[in-house]
């Protein structure tokens, strides 16, 4: 289906009509360049790869890989207290627990949020110095290190520990509203704290104008003219973040579903693409 946003009234007043047929702008010498004709210029293309694609693909689909999963073994590690100023700090480094001697890396963190504790995400990969243990201990201290390194950044208390869930997408392209839209690698928490999350998990689509107030870069970059840093054309932007909606959602006008959960089991999952 075609964007949703408009661009036919101020300031870009694109007219493309598409009952009259115009496959081409044929610009002239001797007379002006209207923004309305480079607008339409680029209407008319992406018209012709829409219809193409809509030939190739559902709406929604994977064009390049992209796939999404889920990890019903995401680790949470309650916190009492950090002496990192900011929780994100931990992600990547290796904790181990001085008292357990378990070992694990820190794949995400949480802060507090009034309700919850500051929180990190660890991926476990030695067990304790027993043998047996496979998590942290409530009120041990672990210790942040980079991996492989014995240097001491950081310490935390672990209040308590739980199993979380989340989902996770690679980098990928997806075909959305006529556009083939890069999607960057993201992680989404599903359940903090449990792991048999139910929930419908795909894109959320945003579309936006960015102007030269909202992006410097877009300003003039011909250095050393007399239009230097000056404004010029705004730009279409299309964003795609990984989210999740209950199993009784029907608002679907701006999100495509990836992946569907029931208590942790699959219902449905995007493995491929689906052709038309």
């Amino acid at each position: 289906m075609p964007s949703p946003i408009k661009t036919t009234q101020r300031p870009y007043f694109d007219d493309y009509n598409e009952s009259k047929k115009f496959h081409r702008i044929l610009y002239r010498p001797a007379f002006a360049v209207q923004a309305r004709e480079l607008t339409q210029s680029q209407t008319i293309l992406q018209n012709q790869i829409e219809r193409v694609s809509d030939h190739l693909f559902e709406k929604g689909a994977m064009v390049i890989p992209g796939e999404i999963g889920f990890d019903l073994n995401y680790y949470a590690v309650k916190l009492t207290s950090k002496t990192y100023s900011s929780i994100s700090d931990y992600i990547g480094k290796q904790i181990t627990g001085v008292t357990s001697g378990v070992i694990g890396i820190c794949v995400n963190a949480v802060a507090n949020n009034g309700t919850d504790p500051d929180t990190l995400y660890v991926k476990y990969n030695k067990t304790g110095t027993n043998n047996t243990s496979i998590a942290f201990s409530s009120g041990e201290t672990i210790n942040a290190t980079l991996i492989g390194s014995a240097s001491i950044l950081a310490t935390a208390v672990v209040n308590s520990t739980a199993t979380g869930s989340a989902a996770n997408i690679a980098a990928g392209v997806y075909y959305i509203n006529g556009f083939h839209v890069s999607v960057t690698e993201q992680t989404l928490i599903l359940d903090k704290y449990t792991n048999t999350p139910s929930y419908r998990i795909g894109l959320t689509i945003t579309e936006s104008f960015v102007t030269s107030n909202d992006d410097v870069s877009l300003v003039d970059n011909a250095q050393g003219s007399s239009n230097e840093n000056a404004p010029g054309a705004d730009r279409f932007k299309i964003d795609l973040t990984l989210a999740k909606r209950t199993l009784t959602s029907t608002d679907d006008a701006n999100f495509v579903e990836l992946l569907r959960l029931s208590n942790g089991i699959r219902l449905n999952q995007v493995t491929r693409t689906n052709y038309a």
